[in-house]
C-alpha cells in the first residue's frame, strides 16, 4: 500500500504535467513539427530546433507517463486485496493511456483536425484524473474506510447533479479542443455573447460560442452543486471540501477564459486556463465518485 500511494501520486503529478505541456505545444504551434509517428521527421532523434523540441519532448513525456502508469498498475495489482477500488481504476488508467497514445497518433495522421485534437485533449484529462482517483483511493487508511461504511450516502438528487455537472465540464473541454484546433479563440471578442449581446454570425464564431455556452452551463452547475453541498444536512466534510474546491476553481477558470480573450490569447494565460481546467475536472470527478459511492476523503 505504501508503494501504491507513492507511485500513484507520482503518476498523477506526471500525467498532470503532460497535460500542461500539451498546452504549451499547442500555444507554440508545434503540434505538426513532427509530421509522422512514432518517428519525428523520419528519425528517432530529429533536429531539435525550438518548435520541434516542444513536440518531441511531449512525446518523450508520454513515454515516461506510460511507464509510470504501468508501474501504478503493477503495484495496484499487488495490493488489490487491500485496495480493490484502486486496482479497478488503475486498470482504467492503463486503458486510457493506450487510447491516448492512439489518439495522439491519429492527430498526426489527420493533421491536427479539430475533432482529433478534442478527443486527444479529453483523453489526456481523463488519464490524469483516473490516476488522481487511484492516488486518493490508495491514501485511505483502514480506519477511514471503515468509518466511511457507516456514513450516509448522498441523496440520489445530489449524485445526479454532481454527475451532470461533470458531464457539462467535459463537454466544455471537448468544445475547447475544437475551438483551439480550429484557431477560433478570438472569433468572439465581446462578452457575454460573441460581441456584447450579439450572437454568432459565422462558423468560427459558432465554434467559439459552443465552448462558451458549455463553460457558462458548467459554471452555473458547479455553483448550484456547491450550494446544495453546503446546505445539505447529510453532507460529510469531504463532499463540502470538494464542492468548495470546484467552486473556487470554476471562478478562476472563468476569469482565465476572459483573460485569454482580453490578452489576445497570451500563451501563459492559455496554459494556465488548461491546467486549471484539468484541476476543475478532477475535483468534479472526485465529487461525483463520492456522491455516487461513499465519500472518498475522510
Amino acid at each position: 500500500m505504501v508503494a501504491l500511494r507513492r507511485v500513484s501520486l507520482v503518476s498523477a503529478i506526471m500525467a498532470f504535467a503532460l497535460v500542461v505541456w500539451g498546452a504549451v505545444v499547442r500555444v507554440n504551434g508545434a503540434g505538426m513539427t513532427c509530421p509522422d509517428w512514432p518517428r519525428c521527421q523520419g528519425s528517432w532523434l530529429p533536429a531539435l530546433n525550438n518548435p520541434t523540441l516542444y513536440e518531441w519532448s511531449h512525446r518523450l513525456g508520454a513515454l515516461a507517463v506510460t511507464a509510470i502508469i504501468i508501474a501504478t498498475f503493477v503495484t495496484a495489482l499487488i495490493a488489490r486485496k487491500q485496495a480493490p477500488a484502486a486496482f479497478a481504476v488503475s486498470c482504467g488508467s492503463l486503458g486510457l493511456i493506450v487510447a491516448q497514445i492512439g489518439a495522439g497518433a491519429l492527430t498526426i495522421v489527420l493533421h491536427n483536425n479539430p475533432p482529433s485534437v478534442a478527443i486527444h485533449l479529453v483523453l489526456g484529462f481523463l488519464t490524469f484524473i483516473s490516476l488522481l482517483v487511484v492516488a486518493v483511493l490508495a491514501s485511505q487508511t483502514p480506519a477511514a474506510m471503515s468509518e466511511r461504511e457507516g456514513m450516509q450516502k448522498a441523496p440520489a438528487s445530489f449524485a445526479t447533479l454532481a454527475l451532470l455537472t461533470t458531464v457539462l465540464a467535459f463537454a466544455a473541454i471537448f468544445a475547447a479542443g475544437l475551438m483551439s484546433a480550429a484557431n477560433d479563440g478570438l472569433a468572439c471578442i465581446g462578452f457575454p455573447l460573441c460581441n456584447g449581446w450579439a450572437g454568432a454570425a459565422s462558423a468560427a464564431q459558432m465554434i467559439h460560442m459552443d465552448h462558451r455556452f458549455a463553460a457558462y452551463a458548467t459554471a452555473i452547475a458547479v455553483t448550484v452543486t456547491f450550494i446544495a453541498a453546503q446546505i445539505g444536512s447529510w453532507t460529510p466534510r469531504s463532499i463540502k471540501a470538494l464542492s468548495s474546491a470546484a467552486f473556487a476553481l470554476v471562478i478562476l477558470q472563468v476569469a482565465l477564459g476572459v483573460g485569454a480573450v482580453a490578452t489576445r490569447l497570451d500563451p501563459l494565460v492559455r496554459v494556465a486556463h488548461e491546467a486549471n481546467g484539468a484541476l476543475l475536472a478532477g475535483s468534479l470527478v472526485l465529487l461525483t465518485y463520492g456522491a455516487l459511492r461513499r465519500p472518498v476523503l475522510a
